[in-house]
């Protein structure tokens, strides 16, 4: 239920990273987490918040998210808004989690007191005529233009941004519906089936680590995704390629007694491509680097055929797919004498 309206302000851009689906209405198609995440990311819109899970649909029947055709409509219309405003990708999630607490993206024509619509907004209190609101292109745009004018949402928690928004008497219950919001808004788009443009920019890859040492050092890495790359840079703000490597590990308890990618390269056990593990090396770029051999890139196995990686100057650290024979990878395993366990 929403209790007020807040003021607005000019939209800002987001720039598109990855076609994620064409959909016709009621139509529903999965999308691949690597596929969106395999691009170079604009801006960290969605630092903080999960990735889109592989292979995930959200048509009628899938049987994991569930929508009928009303509420595929709904989230059409809601994002389309939200590009048509130029809103981060960021501000679909948070309106998708909203309309989901609120009405279970339902245009519903009652509610408490006199709430109505996707987003239970209440002429009483300023949002518009009954009219108004029970058309969902208009609450989708109210609801945009007071997220806009709360200041440093950006940064907010999704649950957070929607309570800043709606004003509930349960600031909490939009938390809950973040995962599936994220996943509406990776492969829903607009009704009239144009091209979605979303920016996963900085997700958090759900991706399963291994136990120990070696997991706790990925899952720091990965943590990172979204900073910028900056030679020389070791963490916590920037990181060039060998940098995220040493800032994970050390994070974990562990000090490298390397430092560079070629040093790196002498101090691990080869593995065969289709060998490779969570946490092995992969290096490439070999012999690049004016007056020292070895390679000048390294990065790090997520999972076979998944990296993660601080990759160059312009570029974020992020998470891609990686192809060992087209690409000329190779890969190591770091042994027990280049780790030394912090006192």
């Amino acid at each position: 239920m929403v209790l007020n309206a807040a003021s607005s302000r000019a939209g800002r851009k987001v720039a598109a990273a990855t076609a994620a689906a064409i959909l016709g209405t009621g139509a529903f198609v999965a999308v691949s987490v690597g596929q969106l995440l395999a691009l170079t990311p604009a801006a960290g819109s969605m630092t903080g918040v999960s990735c889109p899970a592989d292979g995930v649909a959200v048509g009628e029947g899938d049987g994991r998210t569930g929508l009928n055709a009303e509420q595929i409509k709904n989230s059409q219309v809601i994002i389309a808004v939200g590009q048509q405003m130029q809103i981060p990708t960021r501000g679909h999630v948070v309106a998708i989690a909203a309309a989901l607490q609120e009405s279970g993206l339902r245009n519903v024509a009652g509610g408490d007191r006199d709430s109505l619509g996707l987003f239970q907004m209440r002429p009483s209190m300023g949002w518009g005529t009954r009219e108004q609101i029970l058309t969902p292109s208009y609450s989708a745009q109210k609801f945009f233009t007071v997220l806009q004018g709360v200041s440093g949402w950006e940064g907010m928690s999704i649950t957070d941004a929607a309570q800043a928004v709606e004003r509930s008497g349960f600031p909490d219950a939009y938390a809950k519906h973040e995962k599936q919001a994220v996943q509406i808004v990776a492969s829903i788009g607009r009704s009239t089936g144009a091209v979605t443009q979303v920016d996963t920019s900085g997700c958090s890859p759900a991706v399963a680590t291994p136990a120990g040492p070696t997991g706790e050092a990925l899952q720091v890495m990965l943590q990172q995704v979204g900073k910028p790359y900056v030679w020389g840079a070791t963490g916590p703000d920037s990181f060039d390629c060998s940098g995220l490597i040493v800032y994970g590990w050390r994070k974990a308890g562990y000090e490298l007694t390397v430092r560079t990618s070629q040093q790196m390269a002498d101090v691990t056990t080869p593995v065969p491509s289709g060998d490779e593990q969570p946490g092995d090396l992969i290096f490439s770029e070999f012999d690049r680097q004016a007056g020292v051999s070895g390679p000048a890139h390294v990065m790090v196995v997520v999972s076979p055929g998944l990296l993660v990686e601080a990759p160059r100057p312009g570029k974020d650290v992020r998470v891609r797919q990686y192809n060992a024979q087209k690409e000329g990878l190779r890969f190591g395993r770091l042994t027990k004498g280049a780790l030394t366990a912090k006192s």
